[in-house]
């Protein structure tokens, strides 16, 4: 396994890109995290504006439109709570990758 890495990052160390295969392997991790923190930066943002609220904030509301529905059955209301439901998974989602890669973050010391 060890070997297979070494030959994967050896190009980029033979062409002076980095000092060391460790080096090499350091800096990709680094960056893949700074970039998958970033992904999912950009989704949470992206739910923020399309909803004007917060993660919490759209889950209560949600919350709140769903019991309208036992209360006042509409096929309308049913297909808009049915999507938001959709976004507020993918939004779940989003914030729980954020998550983990800030807490690889923190233990890579990126």
């Amino acid at each position: 396994m060890v070997s297979d890495v070494i030959a994967i990052v050896e190009p980029f160390v033979q062409r002076g890109v980095f000092k060391s295969p460790e080096a090499a392997v350091a800096e990709m991790a680094r960056d893949y995290t700074l970039r998958q923190i970033e992904r999912y930066r950009m989704i949470d943002d992206n739910f923020r504006a399309k909803f004007g609220m917060d993660y919490e904030q759209f889950d209560a509301y949600l919350k709140a439109r769903s019991a309208m529905l036992t209360s006042q059955p509409s096929s309308a209301l049913n297909q808009a709570v049915m999507a938001e439901e959709e976004d507020a998974f993918d939004w779940k989602v989003a914030r729980d990758m954020l998550s983990n890669w800030l807490g690889i973050q923190v233990k890579v010391g990126v």
